[in-house]
């Protein structure tokens, strides 16, 4: 499997709408993805909106993990997307995730607010996946695609003769 993060700064949040066009919508963080559209952006420019001088809002975060070699659904996507924002300790920052979920391909596409919900700023200084992340994410993949209840290549068969 091949691994790709790229990290970009946005300066605003339009993008989610461009995003939910073109992929699913699946998972977000203090706000609820069930809103209208036009509501979730506003909920994004409500908490950038408390740091008025701020020009680049929000942080685009593309991972690519391709040539996987089992099928993921939706569901073991989300753990594997949970356990890197926690990994890489942004799970308390607001975003909004879409998948792009394909045969042996996955994309996941993360919109980050820089301004926590306490009113602190994410430096983009540190935009760049580093190799801790690339660490984290390989780790958060392989707690997902080494399980056999996700892997029906990793379930054990028997035959009838072996019980």
């Amino acid at each position: 499997m091949k691994i790709m993060i790229e990290e970009l700064k946005i300066a605003n949040f339009g993008f989610i709408e461009t995003l939910s066009q073109q992929y699913i919508l699946a998972n977000g963080s203090f706000i609820d993805i069930n809103h209208p559209l036009a509501q979730i952006i506003d909920d994004f420019n409500t908490l950038s909106g408390t740091r008025p001088k701020l020009r680049n809002l929000g942080i685009y975060n593309l991972i690519s993990l391709k040539n996987i070699y089992i099928q993921l659904n939706q569901e073991a996507c989300l753990k594997i997307v949970d356990q890197y924002i926690h990994g890489i300790g942004w799970h308390d920052l607001q975003y909004i995730c879409f998948l792009d979920i394909q045969s042996s391909n996955i994309y996941i596409h993360i919109i980050f607010n820089r301004v926590t919900p306490q009113g602190k700023l994410i430096d983009i200084k540190c935009l760049g996946a580093n190799w801790q992340q690339y660490e984290v994410l390989r780790q958060s993949c392989s707690l997902i695609i080494d399980n056999p209840v996700h892997n029906k290549y990793l379930q054990r068969r028997f035959c009838n003769c072996c019980g």
